[in-house]
């Protein structure tokens, strides 16, 4: 017998709170994963350009609605909306972006076909177009021509030069399905707690502001801490987005390459009950922060990374779009479909930042003294794992989406507007002495 995929999201809520040692009764509304699908908006950057919007044929939006409710039974006091799924919508609905077919929502990713598969290859930065010609060895100054060029390349040797090169690309097949969207790690004895937390937010973009807004949102105290001279990148983005990421924190900029504001962020660290951080492990350990080590004293280190931290997984660079392919999304709209194509707008970012949010807090909630390894293309694996269509059912999910009648789901409200750089610098020794 099928499952009744209207308790997906349940079920997910439970694994989730028992996977994490968690007691709590989650109640996440029973909604059709289509429904949830067509309700945050995602049908709108879903399917080809000049075709119909599209209902993913896997359960992410039970993923996302599992994983806020297991939040929501932990922190019942937090503000949170009554959708996750709205979550994996909302910067698309912000920004007017529009499905694009095996084109990411924001432009920057590709589907690429070559001799043995196809891979996901995001120049998201600037100085990726400059690496262009390494990965196929001559020069290409188009996507026309990288996808020419491409097309008579061995896709594994591309894949491994890409990662050679640093360049965010990712094998768009499906990987095996992981048992929990995180690796959780304890290295030290849990602490009692008598305060809301202090939360040391080094991440940037999304997955990681993401999860500490959610945490503003359960009363925790969010310092947003950024290099002086290479802030989030998203600070140049749409002002609403960023606010919605980063209203209600904190901010406090830092010269890492200052000896006295290298010491000022270890005085920070050191006094965080959570940090989040969205760096790959030497980046950290170049400026003298050893994640295991805080960890062992008593922090709950939430590390979001797009492969993992361990062996060459943890060198990978990886953004939204293409993590979300690693994690077998675009292979199981292929499955569903008949052609690879893009779901959702860099999907795996909003998705990470719900589980980095909920193992945050039910790390600290336990005490602490854990490193949480949070990894973008896992967490899209996981959900993908959750529950995928049949071609015959997937008809009927987008039939129940496009009869559907009922509003999309309104959107969240910001904390507040975020923090010019560096306005709270006056604060920072108050803060570290937390």
């Amino acid at each position: 017998m099928p499952i009744e995929v209207t308790l997906l999201a349940l079920r997910h809520a439970r694994s989730l709170l028992h996977a994490l040692g968690m007691p709590g009764d989650p109640t996440p509304k029973a909604l059709h994963p289509a429904l949830a699908w067509r309700r945050a908006g995602l049908m709108a950057v879903t399917g080809r350009a000049d075709g119909p919007g599209l209902v993913a044929p896997v359960a992410l939006s039970a993923a996302a609605d599992g994983t806020l409710a297991a939040l929501r039974a932990i922190a019942p006091q937090a503000t949170l909306p009554d959708s996750g799924s709205l979550l994996l919508g909302e910067r698309a609905r912000l920004l007017g972006l529009r499905r694009r077919g095996r084109i990411s929502a924001n432009g920057s990713c590709r589907l690429i076909s070559a001799r043995g598969g196809r891979m996901a290859l995001n120049l998201a930065r600037p100085d990726d177009w400059d690496l262009v010609p390494a990965l196929l060895g001559q020069p290409a100054t188009d996507w026309d021509a990288i996808e020419r060029i491409a097309a008579g390349q061995a896709r594994d040797d591309l894949f491994e030069r890409g990662q050679l090169l640093g360049l965010p690309i990712a094998l768009d097949e499906a990987p095996p399905a992981p048992a929990l969207p995180f690796a959780m790690h304890r290295l030290g004895e849990g602490r009692i707690r008598t305060r809301l937390p202090l939360v040391i937010d080094l991440s940037s973009l999304w997955a990681g502001p993401l999860a500490g807004s959610l945490l503003v949102s359960a009363g925790a105290r969010v310092v947003k801490v950024e290099s002086l001279h290479r802030p989030d990148g998203a600070r140049s983005g749409d002002p609403r987005f960023f606010d919605l990421l980063n209203g209600g924190k904190y901010s406090i900029a830092l010269d890492f390459t200052a000896s006295a504001d290298v010491a000022r962020l270890g005085d920070l660290v050191a006094a965080a009950d959570i940090v989040i951080e969205g760096s790959r492990p030497r980046a950290l350990a170049q400026i003298g922060i050893d994640a295991e080590e805080k960890a062992r004293r008593g922090a709950t280190w939430i590390s979001i990374t797009a492969h993992g931290r361990e062996g060459a997984a943890a060198d990978r660079v990886g953004f939204g779009d293409d993590a979300a392919a690693a994690g077998g999304l675009s292979a199981a709209m292929a499955r569903g479909w008949n052609e690879p194509l893009f779901a959702g707008d860099a999907i795996s970012d909003p998705l990470t930042g719900l589980v980095a949010a909920l193992a945050a807090w039910a790390g600290w909630r336990q005490g602490g003294g854990l490193l949480i390894d949070v990894p973008m293309a896992r967490t899209v694996a996981h959900g993908c794992a959750l529950y995928e269509a049949t071609p015959e059912e997937l008809r009927d999910w987008q039939a129940l989406a496009n009869v559907d009648q009922a509003q999309l789901d309104p959107m969240r409200a910001a904390a507040g507007v975020a923090r010019p750089l560096g306005a709270d610098h006056a604060m920072l020794r108050m803060l570290a002495a937390s």
